[in-house]
């Protein structure tokens, strides 16, 4: 509930900017009306309850609020934690590379005048 409440559309991992799509973005403003709109069903519930008052809350109305909002929240979780697992793959990736690119220049380092040699020293720090 916190992440779509933040509502930013950039997630910074590893220096790098990653954007979340319109569709996350999209979700997690319906997350947000969805939980308003429980919240005042709720309320009207309390407040009829602690008045005895006629604006009783229709079990259909919390039923249906619940049910909206725990639809909105399998919308919003679906896209987000999935854009989060892409992120932090992409993320993952560039450490891998660089890992690769080191062991790559300790082996070139027994031949340094090879080609690989100074390939793998271009990778590494590009």
């Amino acid at each position: 509930l916190e992440a779509s409440v933040d509502q930013q559309p950039a997630i910074w991992v590893n220096g790098a900017k990653y954007e979340l799509s319109a569709e996350a973005v999209e979700h997690a403003r319906g997350l947000q009306r969805t939980w308003n709109d429980l919240v005042v069903v709720l309320d009207r519930w309390q407040a009829a309850g602690a008045h005895n008052t006629d604006r009783k809350v229709d079990r259909s109305d919390l039923t249906g609020a619940l049910v909206t909002f725990d639809v909105a929240w399998s919308q919003f979780e679906n896209s987000y934690i999935s854009e989060l697992i892409a992120i932090e793959e992409q993320a993952r990736q560039v450490v891998m590379n660089a890992a690769l690119f080191e062991s790559q220049v300790q082996d070139s380092e027994l031949e340094p005048m090879a080609p690989a040699s100074a390939e793998a020293e271009r990778e590494l720090v590009r």
